[in-house]
């Protein structure tokens, strides 16, 4: 009896043994787990910060796009305006810049040298978008995008950077197919680089009878438009995507 009370006590002591050393495991698990976690939160945390920052280098961009675009289309749209030609975008859309920074006042009405000049330039001045896609690539790359629970987010990031590609995709390429367009046509039917136009005697006259001109003119004006449409749309995503990402800083 003695050598089974014996067994016993030394049975409860190796259990409670054994119960400490794995409370003291899990516990161990516990911190481990809590100090990774914590770690990839820090890196995640990191890689938002710098993805905010590059998104408001993309924001700043795009806000100086939609104003070089709406200098350009409005200016081409006066141009034509000018000639008298009818056409239905200078007959039913009204010619009015949405800011001042390229041209301060309204659009002259009528013939304007100085306007002439600065349009011609802005012809080929589009403004080529460069998206700072070096943060998403980073958090991509590092594994850390799988991580980030916030599904509301990953969508906004993929509609963001889908959509910019869809706007400005060619700029990747150095390409702008109407503007080049517009400037060979010039070059060889009128031996003229773009900024030589305007001092051309009789240029909107030249305009009026030229059709093959007035095509790449409106064809410049819609690109403008297209491209203030991509800005906006774009620099609207941004200001919510921004939102978005400093909610979850602030969260981790």
């Amino acid at each position: 009896m003695l050598a089974e009370n014996k067994f016993s006590k030394y049975l409860i002591y190796a259990i409670g043994e054994i119960i400490l050393v794995v409370i003291g495991i899990l516990i161990a698990l516990g911190i481990n787990n809590w100090k990774e976690e914590r770690l990839v939160n820090l890196q995640i945390k990191t890689n938002l910060i710098n993805l905010s920052t590059a998104i408001n280098q993309d924001l700043e961009l795009l806000k100086e796009i939609e104003e070089v675009n709406d200098f350009r289309m409005n200016s081409i749209l006066q141009i034509l305006k000018w000639t008298e030609i009818p056409l239905p975008e200078i007959d039913t859309i009204p010619i009015k810049l949405m800011n001042t920074s390229k041209w301060e006042g309204a659009v002259p009405e009528t013939f304007d040298a100085d306007f002439l000049k600065k349009s011609f330039w802005s012809i080929q001045s589009p403004l080529r978008m460069v998206v700072q896609t070096y943060a998403i690539e980073e958090l991509k790359n590092s594994g850390l995008y799988s991580k980030l629970d916030n599904q509301e987010l990953k969508i906004l990031l993929n509609k963001y950077y889908s959509d910019l590609k869809w706007f400005f995709g060619p700029d990747e390429l150095f390409e702008n197919k109407t503007v080049d367009e517009y400037k060979n046509y010039i070059l060889i039917k009128y031996n003229l680089i773009v900024l030589d136009v305007p001092y051309v005697d009789n240029f909107l006259e030249g305009i009026k009878k030229d059709a093959g001109l007035v095509a790449r003119l409106r064809d410049v004006a819609g690109n403008a438009g297209w491209r203030i449409y991509g800005a906006n749309t774009s620099r609207n995503r941004a200001e919510l995507l921004l939102k978005q990402i400093q909610a979850e800083i602030d969260q981790l």
